[in-house]
């Protein structure tokens, strides 16, 4: 054969052979860059759904959840069966912390979320490096025993690409699944997260007792600030004041419901930022000023229950990338053994004052609920009304023992009920005799006061209730309070304005 030919064909069969490595080689790297994509992207997605299956078992026959991650060992377990006829669902606390409040619906999920489990796809069958997928020893790992003696265990590995996902693996198997990763985050986090923030759990809307009453002690204060239900807050003849309850300590005052209602109720629903210490031991109580705690307040329900907050020492912290502070309070509610942090805006009962509680208002009985009324002043005749009947309907007013018209003893009285404190005056001393003195009591016996109003200065007037000084008005009420006595056995209007 000619030496060209036979050159031509040799190139030929060199070219074809080359182009054939290439091919392989280029086949070959397809597959493996395949291979790894789908790895990445979850290739047996269209799997059959039945091998996707990991566990079914019911969430409520969990008897225990052991957990192993980079935070420790710790152990979740059933402290409540559930309760089909109620509807509710088995609850779950830390072991070896059941008397402290568990965050019942972060516990609920590591039984919720894996006792039933169906991945989200196959990444790999027969898998030989499970550390790729973060599926090694350092993996998180934890085993779910249930009511009939199985277990099932499990890591959960690193996250996959798609960020929705993480690698999961059942223990003692290679196969590795892709699960999503709100089944399993939760497996990620140390025993303390299954504790609950909450001190007190809020009972529902119309399960609330009644707050009999909530007494204030704190070291910077002489007097405890004690406030006590009053019986008659829902009746419709209250006089004007909303507020559930009236301070009797230290001075005897209506209160605002605004700036009243946290105050009284809510220790119910008090969340704090942290924990600073579970078990604390005596060292520890007085490293946060709670072995002679710096105030206290106790809640006392209707339902027998007395719930105490004692608060420890302010602490200070400043952020050191802006510089800000933030002051807080160590705190325990007895009954619980730890000890909280909580942001000083929320431990409202670690500087309320009775100024903060106190409203303006000095007078506010229910103007037919007065059986006695009896008022001097310097100047002007006494007035002595008795009043009998409950209503505008069947009132019969007599002043001085005479027959008084009843709408004009009503207009009176609701002059009366514009008598504003601006202030509380807890501190001061009256000076000499006061000016005016205005003694009532209520047909049933359940409120009886004195009210008395000494002129300090040109200015300022001075309110005392029942010989306890109380608030402070102007001087230029008493002036209008007693032009108004003169004008009741007239036809003029009643002034209600004073400078």
């Amino acid at each position: 054969m000619n030496k060209k030919i036979i050159g031509l064909i040799g190139g030929c069969v060199l070219i074809a052979g080359l182009a054939g490595a290439v091919a392989v080689v280029s086949q070959k790297q397809a597959a493996e860059q395949s291979s790894s994509e789908a790895e990445e992207a979850e290739q047996s997605s269209a799997a059959d759904p039945a091998l996707l299956v990991l566990s079914e078992q019911e969430p409520n026959h969990v008897a225990s959840v052991a957990v192993t991650n980079s935070t420790g060992s710790f152990e979740i377990v059933r402290t409540a069966e559930a309760d089909e006829d109620a509807g509710t669902d088995a609850v779950f606390g830390v072991k070896g912390w059941e008397d402290i409040p568990a965050n019942t619906s972060v516990a609920w999920t590591l039984a919720n979320n894996i006792a039933s489990l169906s991945a989200t796809s196959i990444v790999l069958e027969d898998c030989t490096d499970m550390e790729k997928y973060g599926l090694g020893d350092e993996a998180a790992r934890a085993e779910l025993t249930f009511d009939d003696g199985s277990t099932f265990a499990f890591r959960v590995g690193s996250s996959v690409s798609d960020g929705e996902n993480n690698y999961f693996a059942v223990e003692g198997e290679d196969t590795v699944y892709a699960v999503k990763t709100s089944l399993v985050a939760n497996y990620l986090k140390a025993a303390e997260d299954f504790l609950s923030l909450t001190l007190l759990e809020a009972p529902a809307d119309d399960e609330y007792p009644i707050v009999n009453s909530l007494t204030v002690s704190r070291e910077d204060m002489e007097k405890d600030i004690v406030l006590t239900y009053n019986d008659d807050a829902n009746n419709e003849n209250t006089g004007g004041t909303a507020a559930s309850h009236e301070m009797t300590s230290p001075i005897s005052a209506y209160l605002s419901v605004e700036r009243s209602t946290d105050i009284i109720t809510g220790i119910f629903g008090l969340r704090a930022d942290g924990i600073l210490k579970l078990y604390p031991e005596d060292g520890d109580l007085k490293e946060y000023g709670l072995d002679t705690p710096f105030g206290t307040a106790v809640m006392d329900c209707d339902d027998g229950n007395v719930y105490t907050l004692n608060i420890g020492d302010r602490f200070t912290e400043t952020d050191e990338e802006t510089g800000a502070s933030a002051a807080w309070y160590p705190v325990m509610l007895e009954g619980i053994d730890a000890i909280y942090k909580m942001a000083e805006e929320d431990c409202l009962w670690a500087d309320v004052t009775p100024t903060d509680l106190a409203s303006s208002l000095v007078l506010a009985t229910y103007v037919w609920d007065i059986a006695e009324m009896n008022i001097t002043a310097e100047g002007q005749e006494s007035m002595h009304f008795e009043i009998t009947g409950e209503d505008k309907d069947t009132a019969v007013v007599k002043l001085n023992g005479e027959d008084c018209d009843t709408e004009r003893y009503r207009l009176f009285y609701t002059f009366l009920l514009e008598t504003k404190a601006e202030s509380v005056a807890l501190d001061e001393e009256p000076v000499g005799e006061p000016e005016i003195t205005l003694y009532f009591r209520t047909h049933d016996g359940s409120k009886e006061q004195e009210i008395c109003f000494y002129r300090q200065d040109a200015f300022n007037c001075l309110i005392t209730i029942n010989g306890v000084s109380s608030f402070s008005c102007r001087a230029s009420f008493m002036d209008t309070f007693k032009e108004n006595m003169a004008r009741f056995d007239t036809d003029e209007d009643f002034d209600k304005t004073w400078s």
